[in-house]
């Protein structure tokens, strides 16, 4: 007899049971109903003989069957030995195949069983005149198994959930680390860079071609760059222009969305908090005219963006607003929309409420645009910064902020592939990237899952960067990862790691 056993939670055993109510007040127990319908009732010594009778006969039935258990964590197979019977394990690994043979047959096994298991796809039984033969049939590589066996079983314990890691030096100072990993959900690979900020690294990020609109490849972006290592970056909308905060050496490029988690980079700093902006533009007097909504982004309704040179040559905006151009903090033109934006300058454009208070300046006036960053990270040093999120680790804890951060449902539900950064407390920068959407090779994961590998690789703080078919990881100019879109994607923006031909440690 063949027994197929799954471990249930202890919470969901009583549905799964059949209760057996016993009576306080009388000597009578109910098991059931005749045939009629009316109650059957035994003395309780009879009853108690017959429990008995079928415990001791359901022991007798499991401990002479064959049984495999199939476990979150591991999957174990039971084998009864008879007088001279021996059993041998070997595996294959393309196809991954755990393979029992014994010298005596294995009664009660059919000939081929699926098996609705994440590990586990299928048992195949044969016997020949030398023996007999069990397949364990897997959907991805597993390790070996651990075998115990007495004088009466047999026993193979099969691991599902292991993690196999490699660690390589790229460059002192930068690891490169790589995972073949199984957990209860399914398999996969991650790829992770360990940065050693006491050396002299410059962490920086990139624009793809150098300007908010437009998409790279992100081997184009480190090669450019003369960087030893790269990852993409923040989330970004159709045009490449970056969705959040983003700051390139001090000259920041967009506002913060949503109050949404940022890191901050600076000489041997890293920092990360969720953060947000005020922006004013400030008259001569020090009074302030209006304030700011925006930086470099479409223009909404009863909005006052600014526009810089990252944006381009012109604002893009339509003829229902007004527009100010200034220099030097000096007014120099004014219009209706699509102004020329001066390289050593910015436009401010206003449009509905926002409009009125720009027609009060004139050519020549002067001004001051004031944007504040909360935190100032500023006076830490901090000269790059990138919009992320939601959080997932703070203070070495997992701290999912999706909803507190508006992400919407196709970044926070589901599996999928990943990229994340985090800081350790010895002051390393973790890039980390998770392959997805492969069955049966790496199935992504879902946040509390990212969370949790980048506690497992020391991260104190940790946020998510753009993920999906966006993920990608280089070290010297070779895609390391496996992109889920089957090639490597052009992306709105990088992370790039530059050495300065130094490479010894700074005290």
């Amino acid at each position: 007899m063949f027994l197929m056993t799954i471990e249930i939670p202890n919470s969901t055993r009583s549905s799964l049971v059949e209760l057996i109510f016993v009576q306080e007040n009388t000597a009578l127990s109910r098991i059931g109903k005749d045939d009629e319908g009316g109650m059957c009732v035994l003395p309780r010594q009879i009853l108690f003989v017959l429990i008995l009778t079928f415990i001791l006969g359901a022991f007798t039935f499991v401990a002479s069957a064959q049984t495999v258990s199939l476990m979150p964590e591991s999957i174990a197979v039971v084998l009864p030995k008879a007088p001279g019977q021996a059993y041998e394990v070997s595996y294959t690994t393309s196809p991954m195949k755990a393979i029992i043979d014994s010298n005596l047959p294995m009664p009660g096994f059919p000939p081929s069983q699926r098996i609705d298991d994440v590990a586990l796809r299928e048992i195949r039984y044969s016997e020949a005149a030398q023996g007999s033969r069990l397949v364990l049939d897997f959907n991805y590589q597993i390790p070996e198994g651990a075998v115990t066996e007495d004088g009466d079983f047999f026993q193979l314990q099969i691991p599902k959930t292991f993690v196999n890691t490699s660690r390589r030096i790229v460059e002192p100072g930068v690891i490169y680390g790589h995972q073949r990993r199984a957990d209860s959900f399914g398999p996969n690979v991650v790829n992770y860079l360990e940065i050693d900020l006491r050396y002299p690294y410059d962490v920086k990020l990139v624009l793809a071609q150098d300007r908010i609109f437009g998409s790279e490849r992100v081997t184009s972006m480190a090669e450019r760059t003369g960087a030893i290592a790269a990852v993409n970056g923040a989330f970004f909308a159709s045009t490449g222009r970056p969705l959040g905060v983003f700051m390139i050496d001090g000259e920041l490029i967009s506002e913060p969305y949503a109050h949404r988690t940022a890191l901050g980079l600076g000489p041997r700093l890293a920092v990360m908090e969720q953060v947000d902006f005020r922006g004013e533009v400030l008259l001569q007097d020090g009074s302030v005219l209006t304030d700011i909504q925006g930086l470099n982004r479409p223009r909404l309704q009863d909005e006052l963006i600014v526009y810089n040179k990252h944006h381009g040559t012109k604002t893009n905006t339509n003829a229902y607003g007004h527009e100010v151009v200034v220099v030097d903090g000096v007014v120099v033109e004014v219009g209706q929309g699509n102004s020329t934006i001066p390289p050593d300058g910015l436009v401010l454009s206003g449009h509905g409420a926002q409009r009125e208070p720009l027609t009060k300046l004139k050519v020549g006036d002067r001004l001051a645009v004031n944007i504040v960053l909360d935190p100032a990270w500023d006076d830490l040093g901090v000269t790059q910064i990138i919009g992320g999120g939601p959080r997932l680790v703070r203070d070495g804890r997992i701290e999912i902020t999706g909803e507190e951060e508006r992400f919407q449902a196709d970044i926070l539900v589901g599996r999928a592939p990943r990229t994340a950064i985090g800081i350790t407390g010895d002051q390393k920068l973790l890039l980390v990237t998770v392959n997805g959407r492969q069955p049966n090779i790496s199935v992504g994961m879902t946040l509390h899952e990212l969370g949790n590998l980048l506690l497992e690789l020391g991260a104190l703080q940790a946020m998510n960067l753009d993920g999906g078919g966006s993920t990608t990881m280089v070290i010297r100019n070779l895609v390391l990862n496996l992109p889920s879109d089957g090639k490597e994607r052009p992306v709105g923006n990088s992370i790039v790691v530059i050495a300065d031909g130094e490479g010894s440690l700074l005290r």
